[in-house]
């Protein structure tokens, strides 16, 4: 499972933010835009593990274990560049 990040943190202080002020629109515009940078590299990340997701259970289906075991190593290379 993928930690917690500190986009995912930032992002979630942001949304928390806009919330009390009444909006995203009441942001800063700095504020906008890190929350736009934010979102991008949390659907980038939900993305690549979604596609691993994928390709382990096919793999996983063919049963090809070494297919599965390279996937798992992406899965902690993931990981560890979220640290």
């Amino acid at each position: 499972m993928i930690a917690i990040t500190a986009v995912h943190r930032r992002m979630a202080e942001l949304a928390d933010k806009a919330k009390r002020l009444g909006g995203y629109a009441n942001l800063s515009e700095a504020e906008q835009v890190e929350l736009s940078h934010c979102l991008h590299a949390n659907a980038n990340l939900v993305y690549r593990y979604d596609v691993l997701t994928t390709l382990s259970l096919i793999a996983h289906e063919v049963n090809d274990v070494e297919w599965q075991h390279d996937i798992c190593r992406q899965f902690e290379a993931l990981e560890a560049k979220m640290k």
